[in-house]
């Protein structure tokens, strides 16, 4: 019994050793779906047979990247399928976050589009399975500032009216010129509630008395997204007696530019 178990276990590190060596050879076009999948697994999950558990992923969830952004009791189901496996995933969930986000507020570019902007938020947070809400704080040519991305809490921005002051001494601290704000919604439906809308109101008011640009609010989720600025939200919300800011004009107050 022990010498069957110790030639399979050689068989299978055989396996995930031509696998490696496929993969850094000729990258991941060429690996089947399941076989990346096993691949991956197989660093997370040394000492078993993988492929199984590849293939009713796979089975289960169809892509790769719907494996990636299941909610992690599901990933649980999986017979085989432990609390290893699933750190290995959440840490490329990780990593494709961060590079996303590095690739935006590290670059020379500036995040001057809606699209830009949502975007960098979708990299961020659209696939947090629990409500988030977070700020961007700007200086006047819409660079994110050093330390300017910050995660203000999670729960539900429903509740959060409290966090608007926070919201304006973070703003302050950084001494940003302008400030956008994002928050996911882990249903999929991204249409904002009447709870939202007043949240934004609430929080353009503030930053008017104070002469700071609000110039969006963005709610995402894995598959789509919702600006209240394309939305022509932004329209109501700001005074129409005061001159626009300069973020504001940056960014583009005719909807029709921001498509």
């Amino acid at each position: 019994m022990q010498k069957n178990l110790a030639i399979k276990q050689k068989q299978s590190e055989g396996h995930r050793s031509r696998l490696r060596e496929r993969f850094l050879k000729s990258g991941v076009d060429s690996l089947a779906d399941y076989e990346l999948i096993e691949l991956l697994l197989s660093m997370c999950i040394p000492r078993k047979d993988v492929k199984p558990i590849a293939k009713i992923l796979l089975e289960k969830f169809q892509s790769l990247g719907a494996i990636l952004n299941a909610k992690d009791e599901e990933l649980l189901t999986i017979n085989g399928f432990g609390e290893n496996a699933l750190c290995g995933i959440k840490v490329i969930r990780a990593c494709i976050a961060i590079h996303h986000q590095d690739s935006l507020s590290e670059s020379s570019e500036t995040l001057d589009t809606v699209s830009k902007l949502i975007k960098f938020f979708k990299a961020r947070i659209s696939t947090e399975q629990n409500e988030v809400l977070e700020m961007v704080c700007f200086d006047s040519q819409l660079r994110i500032l050093p330390c300017g991305a910050i995660r203000l809490f999670e729960g539900n921005v429903n509740s959060a009216n409290i966090e608007i002051r926070k919201i304006i001494e973070i703003a302050l601290k950084n001494n940003a010129s302008s400030i956008a704000i994002a928050h996911n919604h882990p249903s999929g439906n991204c249409k904002p509630s009447l709870e939202d809308v007043k949240f934004t109101q609430e929080l353009s008011t503030l930053c008017r008395m104070i002469k700071l640009d609000f110039i969006e609010h963005i709610i995402v989720s894995k598959s789509s997204s919702f600006s209240f600025r394309k939305d022509g939200h932004f329209d109501k919300l700001y005074d129409s007696t005061r001159p626009f800011g300069r973020a504001q004009s940056m960014i583009g107050l005719n909807r029709k530019s921001l498509a």
